[in-house]
Formats: C-alpha cells, structure tokens, sequence
C-alpha cells in the first residue's frame, strides 16, 4: 500500500511543537514571549509554523470528531460495536459530558492560524529572502484552515467563541462569549474572500502536495459550502463555477472510482484532502479494527438495492458479503481488503463531484439564476458515472432537489457529510421540511426507544451539539446551548 506523505509540510520542529504546546480554555493559553521573539525570524520559521497548522488537524481528535459529527446522527451507519458516546449520538442523544463535543483540537488549529497571521508579517520584515507574495500565501493558507475550522463548528454548535487573535501575550482575553452564527459565517465569507486571491492554483511538487494544501480551489470549494448553507445561492453558483472553469478539476472514470479516489487518494477529483503521514486511525477504528467483521459500524444497503450496476454499491461503498463499510477499508473491487498496518487513506474534504452537486442544488434553489434543466444536467454527470444510466428525472424544483439529496447520499456516504445534508435541507423555510429528519426515528429506532428518540429528533434545537461541560465550568461567560440547558 502507498504511504503519503506531504514531506514539507508534515516534519514540524520540536521548538514548534513546544511553542504551541497549550492546555487551557479553547487552547488558548498565552505562549512565552521569548520563545515567540526567537521563533519567528525567517521564512522556514514561518513555513514550518503553517505545517503545524496542518499537522494539528491530522489528529484522531480532529478528524475522528468530523467524521462522526457529520454521519453518527444520520441514517448511514447502524451500531456493531460502537461505544456508549457513539450509540448516544447515532440516537441523536447527547449530553454536555460526552468526550465527542470536545471541541479543543478545533480551537487549537484555530489558535496555530492565529498566530502565523499575528507573527509572519514580523518574520518577513527580518528575511530579505521572504517576499511579500510568499508572505501572502502563506497567510492565505491558514485563512482558509481557520475558515473551515470554523466552518465545522458552526454546522455542529451554531454559536461559538470567534476568537481571531493568537495567544502570545497576556493582553488576549480568554473568556470570550458565543458569537452568533450570522457573525461566524460573516467572517468565513470575509476571510475567504480574501484568500481566493493570494492562494496558489496549485503546486508543482507531488500530486499529495497539490491535494494536501489549501488552493485556490480549496477556498472556493469551502465558500461554496459556506454559501450553500447561508441560502447565498447565487454566491453559491458563482463560487462553484469558478472552479469549474479552472479546469484543474474533473470526475475519475466510472471504472477507477474506489481506485483513485479512496485507495490511492490525490485523484484529478480531489481539491482538499488531508494528508497523513501515519496510519489514518480515524478510519481504521471505524470501519476495521481488527478485521471488517469486528467494525464498530454497519452499512445500510438498502439506498442501492434498485442500483445493481452502481459502482457505488458493492464492493465500493460497502461489502454486501462481510455487511462491512468497504469504501475506507477495501483495496480493490475484487474484494481485498486493507491490512492493519495498510490505513494511509488520505481525509477528504472536497472533491469534484460534490461541487458539481452543490451547483445544481443552487441552481435548484436560486430565484435569479434558477436553472433546472442546467442542475439536473450536473446531477446527470455524477449519476451517468456511476450507473452507466442517464438520469430519468422531471424538471420541476421539488423533484429535482430530492433527486440532489439522493445522490449526495450515494455518491459522499460516509464522508462526514449526510448529517449535514438532512440538516440544511430541512432546516430552509423554518423547518419546513423537517420531515427529513424526523424520519430518522423509525429507521433508528425500535419498540422501546421509538417515543424517547422521537423527542431528541423532534427539536430542531437538539440538530445542534451541547457545549462541552468543561468549557462552561472554565468561562463563565459561555452560555449552553438552548436545548441542553434546558433538559
């Protein structure tokens, strides 16, 4: 099996590491002002100090939270051997204690992106070598990280602490309240307005190196999702085109499809994936473990029981066999699995299909820019991939947006996105479609439970995760979420 490594970005110096060795409230304790005088001189300090950027999101507490964050309260998975927090929030229920709405690797890669953006003008001041484009880039890059950071968190907890400067001194204030999610996505919008224009189209390195930095494509990509979920369609359209029109992106063949994108990973498809340089631990407690037989979860198959020739299906998205995920475990359409030592998928964050998902969806939606024929022609391209079938579908709004969210399930199965999907669709015109959601309940449910999870899924305000308790017992002026200060 490949191992990807991203070479210049993963080997962060050990003064790095202890620089931003933090413990406190949203990782936020103030760094020593020696250290950060002597660290921050030159370009490599600066580049280094963006790897650890990266390098903090490929951590288990990172990427394990993103995956179940956006797939346990949906429908996809069913519990095997799933532990106690796992099966809570696969039944929707959590409370502030659960160690999964532990939100502290976020706001540590928050804090990293804060402080490259408050010390790299000061390193470039002191490097002749260190050009002011370089300068920009690297600024940018960290831009779009802290974007998506908070991104995450806004879909998971609607109001968070925005905290936007780094803790080098003891000036910063460490008990920040809640912003609202208006306030949140502003400065997303804001911040990747402006890294669009000074991040690279790409690099020439390696194809690891390409997929594994942010882009221009990457920061379009997120804007996209930031647009798509703030009802900004037009933005949403405009945002996707671009990307489109670069001409840097395209869908693998129908037949490469397992291959490319999730075996060997750094496909012509991807445009964010995270690099690891160690076993991808995130997947492999998922969805193998020990063997596929022993994995915490279960697929559901019935979504492509009237699919037989997808290739999504068997042996793609899951092992009809072995009743196993096989997307993040599987090694080939023969059957073969990963061995235990052999999990070096990449994480994907966006690819090629989903934009042109997220485009007919705006498309659909759009009141000045609407275009249904135009969107079922982009949800055309990714089903024709995988069925080898044009897409039989009535050009009319309702069916159109149905036929969107159907294929996004196929096509982005657990990828940390059903959650998500379910959530912006019928959270539109004050929960008009709700129903989505409060299907959940009888396939989630049995005899026993059924009233008990019809209630957790019932609240639109239980969509959105609790605060964790030692956040709340650290600053007092953070404020739980609605539904879980009053249950």
């Amino acid at each position: 099996m490949k191992k990807y490594i991203l070479n210049k970005l993963i080997i962060v110096p050990i003064v790095l590491v202890t620089l931003f060795s933090c413990s406190d409230y949203l990782e936020l304790e103030p760094q020593d002002s020696l250290i950060q005088q002597e660290f921050w001189q030159n370009k490599e300090q600066v580049s280094a100090a963006v790897a650890g950027c990266y390098a903090s999101m490929n951590e288990s507490g990172f990427t394990d939270r993103v995956f179940k964050w956006g797939e346990l309260r949906a429908e996809m998975l069913l519990s095997l051997r799933a532990g106690n927090d796992d099966n809570n929030m696969l039944s929707n229920y959590m409370i502030p204690t659960s160690s999964l709405v532990n939100w502290s690797n976020f706001y540590k890669t928050i804090n990293y992106c804060n402080l490259v953006l408050e010390f790299a003008d000061g390193a470039q001041a002191n490097d002749l070598s260190f050009t002011e484009q370089e300068l920009a880039t690297f600024k940018a890059e960290v831009l779009t990280i802290r974007s998506l950071v908070y991104f995450i968190l806004v879909k998971n907890f609607k109001e968070v602490p925005l905290v936007l400067t780094g803790t080098s001194t003891s000036q910063v204030d460490f008990y920040p309240p809640k912003s609202t999610e208006a306030e949140v996505l502003t400065q997303i919008i804001s911040d990747l307005q402006i890294a669009v224009d000074d991040l690279n189209l790409g690099y020439s390195e390696s194809a690891a190196y390409d997929k594994g930095r942010m882009t221009k494509g990457a920061a379009l990509a997120i804007l996209a999702d930031v647009y798509l979920w703030n009802e900004q369609y037009d933005e949403c359209i405009a945002a996707t085109q671009e990307i489109i029109d670069s001409g840097r992106y395209a869908l693998v063949d129908g037949s490469d499809w397992l291959n490319d994108i999730f075996v060997e990973g750094n496909s012509v498809e991807g445009i964010f994936e995270l690099q690891f340089s160690d076993l991808n631990s995130t997947y492999q407690n998922a969805f193998y473990v020990e063997s596929p037989l022993y994995a915490p979860y279960n697929p559901i198959r019935e979504l492509y029981e009237d699919y037989p020739d997808d290739i999504r299906a068997d042996l793609g998205t899951y092992d009809r066999e072995t009743n196993a995920i096989f997307k993040f475990s599987g090694v080939d359409v023969t059957g073969n699995y990963r061995g235990q030592q052999e999990f070096f998928n990449t994480f994907i964050f966006y690819r090629y299909a989903e934009i042109l998902l997220m485009q007919a969806e705006a498309l659909t939606l759009s009141t000045t820019n609407k275009d249904l024929q135009r969107a079922a022609n982009l949800i055309e391209l990714v089903h024709q991939r995988a069925t080898g079938a044009p897409l039989d579908v009535s050009l009319d709004e309702a069916t159109l947006l149905n036929t969107v969210l159907l294929e996004r399930q196929k096509e982005l199965a657990y990828e940390s996105k059903r959650w998500y999907d379910l959530l912006r669709f019928a959270r539109r015109n004050n929960f008009q479609d709700q129903y989505l959601i409060l299907n959940l309940v009888d396939i989630k449910a049995g005899p026993d439970n059924y009233e008990q999870l019809l209630s957790y899924y019932s609240n639109s305000e239980a969509y959105f995760l609790p605060i964790f308790q030692n956040e709340l017992n650290l600053n007092e002026n953070l404020v739980q979420n609605p539904y879980y200060d009053n249950n």
